[in-house]
């Protein structure tokens, strides 16, 4: 093994840093700052001091993305079933945008928000309205697409880059 400077197992660090940046971005708990908290202790772990973290990403200083994969019908024409959608993780949509959700009821959820009230109830709205006929149980189901309010504390971040 070839030595780095200052003694340090840099490949090490660097495969660390690389495993829980990936997973800190596809985790829906996660932000900036736990990602940056988690940078510094790896690199603490491996000797550095006095560490100034960066988060830069595609949507600026300080924002994270994070993929998710839409599994359902319910927003045709504007998302396809089985589309990549990259999420700008962030706490403050506006009316209008396409929205990932976490939900006690589901797991994620990415729906058009179509209504706040008094800023800690969203409501959560499908663009397609067309029944669907499913398969639950065995047994052959017309379904609407899933309209609900949910609170905002739920929501995990806005869609901006579409079909991945």
């Amino acid at each position: 093994m070839i030595s780095s400077p200052f003694g340090k197992d840099l490949g090490s660090m660097n495969a660390d840093l690389e495993n829980y940046t990936y997973y800190q971005m596809n985790n829906i708990d996660s932000n900036a700052s736990t990602l940056r908290a988690g940078i510094t202790e790896i690199a603490e772990n491996y000797g550095f001091k006095d560490i100034e973290i960066n988060i830069n990403s595609q949507f600026g200083e300080n924002q994270m993305p994070m993929q998710v994969t839409v599994d359902g019908v319910s927003m045709v024409p504007t998302l396809q079933d089985g589309e990549n959608v990259i999420i700008q993780k962030t706490k403050n949509p506006k009316v209008g945008d396409i929205i990932v959700v976490k939900d006690p009821e589901e797991t994620l959820l990415i729906k058009r928000l179509g209504n706040i009230s008094g800023g800690d109830r969203i409501f959560l709205s499908s663009d397609n309205n067309d029944t669907v006929t499913a398969i639950v149980n065995g047994s052959y189901v017309e379904m609407i697409a899933l309209e609900k309010w949910t609170n905002a504390s739920n929501v995990v971040g806005v869609a901006r880059i579409f079909n991945v």
